[in-house]
């Protein structure tokens, strides 16, 4: 298999197309699957803790507070995750203006409005809501997997 730079030729012309703020969106989808992975890998190694009965008032908050620790360690990751997410929206609506004043501004600037100017600018405003979009869709579908599998861990104890 050859990894050379042309076979990332269509994923640069798409960043192209779609504006600086692409790249940005390609930044927050890396560190995203990154988290994701990462968690996926190690979520095996963190199993419930089981508590033993506590027969003091000492051992009922130590055993308390080795349940905190182990939630602490099962949360390690989704309030970045979380808000990841939270703020790819607004990156794509970002991309959207700038998209759309670049079209402004091709009418503007021009006495008739040329439609490969027109469809150039409305791409660009497009291409960033849509990554933006499916990034939100796939991170809210990891981060409430996510809570999910931690409530239920947690719900065992």
């Amino acid at each position: 298999m050859n990894l050379s730079w042309m076979s990332f030729l269509p994923l640069e012309q798409l960043m192209l197309q779609g504006g600086p703020i692409m790249w940005v969106i390609f930044l927050v989808a890396i560190i995203c699957l990154y988290l994701v992975i990462q968690r996926w890998l190690t979520w095996t190694l963190e199993g419930p803790y089981h508590p033993p009965a506590a027969r003091s008032r000492v051992e009922a908050l130590q055993a308390h507070a080795v349940q905190l620790h182990s939630q602490n360690r099962l949360e390690k990751g989704l309030p970045l995750l979380k808000g990841l997410v939270m703020i790819t929206p607004l990156l794509g609506l970002v991309g959207t203006v700038s998209g759309m004043m670049l079209v402004f501004d091709g009418l503007s600037l021009g006495s008739s409005a040329d439609p490969r100017l027109l469809a150039t600018g409305i791409a660009r405003a497009i291409l960033p809501t849509f990554a933006s979009m499916a990034l939100v869709v796939l991170g809210l579908f990891f981060v409430h997997l996510w809570q999910r599998k931690m409530r239920r861990l947690l719900q065992q104890n």
